[in-house]
């Protein structure tokens, strides 16, 4: 079971729901199956919107707190990955270890190098954000500025992918 998703959910039913859909493919309709497919896309509607949300919140914040800003372009970023990643091939993950994935992004995603390398970073700079007591903006890989070009550009290519596989944001 996944943190903080209640029962009835087709998350608690497998830890990736595509491969559970393959799996009854042989049992249930298609219009059974396609019930799954379409909750499997609402879920990635919903997690690309709670990335554009963290995105839209860190564009809100005064430049002067910019560990807040780092912080919150991090998890848009990530949340979008995720939506990307459940869309993709059904991966999707509750547990903190899924972080480390921040750079899984399919190659089909436009300037998908430059998001691999970059992504991490971010994720390098948001620990620093959150975790160190004494860093300063200084110590950051790149600038809150760059990360916030960078994430908005991402978000708009994951809108692009997604888009190419029938999910309309």
């Amino acid at each position: 079971m996944h943190k903080g998703l209640k029962e009835p959910h087709l998350f608690n039913a497998s830890s990736n729901p595509v491969k559970l859909i393959n799996n009854l493919s042989g049992i249930l309709t298609i219009a059974e199956l396609d019930k799954l497919r379409r909750e499997i896309d609402s879920n990635v509607i919903e997690l690309f919107g709670l990335g554009l949300s963290h995105f839209q919140f860190a564009c809100a914040i005064d430049k002067a707190h910019w560990r807040q800003r780092i912080s919150r372009l991090y998890y848009g970023a990530y949340n979008v990955r995720r939506a990307i990643a459940l869309k993709h091939n059904g991966s999707f993950s509750t547990d903190s270890s899924d972080h480390s994935k921040v750079d899984s992004i399919p190659d089909s995603v436009n300037d998908v190098a430059i998001y691999k390398s970059r992504l991490v970073n971010l994720r390098e700079d948001r620990n620093l954000s959150d975790y160190n007591h004494l860093a300063t903006e200084a110590d950051l890989i790149s600038s809150p500025d760059d990360y916030q070009t960078l994430v908005s550009n991402f978000i708009s290519d994951a809108k692009a992918y997604l888009a190419t596989q029938g999910i309309q944001i």
